[in-house]
């Protein structure tokens, strides 16, 4: 049985934006979302009937507003892992800084101790 604080989920680590995530779950979500989109355009782009693609459209529209806001979440978490508030997070859809904040969120180190977002890296503020 998990421990009060460490409930950790699927459905938590990339929809919430309370609590701290360390540098492996942020890359694994970022990485569900990129194959998740990218097996989406592809069966988009496999279709034969214009009309049939078009149609589709919608639906890789509806999976990349989910995976962006999903993507703010996991920044967000990110960040409070590292001390820094999650406004942050919002220099993940700006092109010019996205790369950048990403690969910044990748290799900088989790804060061992509490911080004032929470508990450790992975583990739920609530």
């Amino acid at each position: 049985m998990a421990k009060p604080g460490r409930e950790i989920s699927v459905g938590w680590a990339l929809f919430l934006w309370d609590g701290r995530i360390g540098r492996r779950i942020f890359i694994l979500g970022t990485l569900f979302w990129m194959m998740t989109n990218a097996a989406v355009l592809a069966f988009i782009t496999g279709q034969s009937d214009e009309q049939v693609a078009s149609g589709f459209l919608s639906l890789f529209l509806a999976f990349a507003s989910l995976s962006l806001l999903s993507l703010l979440m996991l920044g967000t978490k990110r960040l409070h892992d590292i001390g820094m508030p999650g406004v942050v997070a919002a220099l993940l859809i700006m092109p010019a800084f996205s790369l950048i904040i990403f690969f910044v969120l990748c290799v900088w180190p989790s804060v061992d101790d509490d911080n004032r977002y929470g508990p450790g890296p992975d583990m739920r503020s609530t």
